[in-house]
């Protein structure tokens, strides 16, 4: 069923208005006040993933939807995850709707540090 999903996404979605939509969304995590709450959650979710995925994660999501709404996916956690299948299969055949996917998703799940083994 998961590939059905997969194959469920708006009429026409190439992979030119998936590199469209994916540099909008970076563009809307990248400037006016998008930047200062996601700086802002940052800090206060520190190095700690549980806080980041209640904190982040939520913003992310919120700039997403509202960007693929404007490109027929539903502006919901349905839509949101659609548009990620897509994402997936058409970057396997684009490098640059991959290199994109990639920067989007790093705004999700953004690097954690670990502290070597042995320190608190």
């Amino acid at each position: 069923m998961a590939t059905a999903d997969a194959d469920v996404f708006p009429d026409n979605f190439t992979a030119d208005k998936a590199k469209a939509a994916l540099r909008e969304i970076l563009a809307a995590l990248t400037g006016g006040e998008v930047v200062e709450a996601l700086e802002a959650a940052r800090e206060a979710a520190g190095n700690d993933m549980v806080a980041l995925m209640t904190r982040v994660f939520p913003l992310v999501t919120q700039v997403t939807t509202k960007v693929i709404s404007n490109y027929g996916f539903t502006q919901d956690g349905v839509g949101a995850i659609q548009f990620e299948h897509v994402m997936k299969n058409l970057g396997q055949d684009d490098a640059e709707v991959a290199r994109l996917h990639a920067q989007v998703r790093s705004y999700f799940l953004p690097a954690v540090v670990i502290p070597p083994s042995g320190h608190p």
